[in-house]
């Protein structure tokens, strides 16, 4: 078993992959920190927060500040704004409620 620690994902889920293919990461064995910011700035943080939520156990999340933005957002606390519209497809997708709730209870820190 190893724990691999990735940061800054920021909806870069393409990369992503290609990086846990290059280290050949296991979701049956591995385990994978993700030390916040794994949405905004790419284009895909939607298939992110579904692959990280996918691995349950086998991954340990704590929030960074692009992911809080995505928190305010969604509950109406900042206005949404040109500046957020990679999370639109958050925004509009179907399981939203359970993605926000589920980036919702992720800790500060580890």
């Amino acid at each position: 078993m190893s724990t691999y620690v990735v940061g800054d994902i920021q909806g870069c889920f393409v990369p992503l992959m290609r990086l846990l293919e290059k280290i050949q990461f296991d979701s049956k064995k591995d385990q994978l920190w993700f030390t916040g910011d794994l949405v905004n700035r790419g284009p895909q943080s939607l298939e992110v927060l579904r692959f990280v939520k996918s691995l349950n156990k086998n991954a340990l999340t704590v929030l960074g500040n692009h992911d809080l933005t995505l928190l305010a957002v969604a509950y109406g606390v900042v206005p949404y704004q040109s500046y957020h519209h990679t999370f639109s497809d958050i925004l509009n997708a179907k399981e939203k409620t359970e993605l926000i709730d589920w980036l919702r209870h992720r800790p500060f820190s580890a």
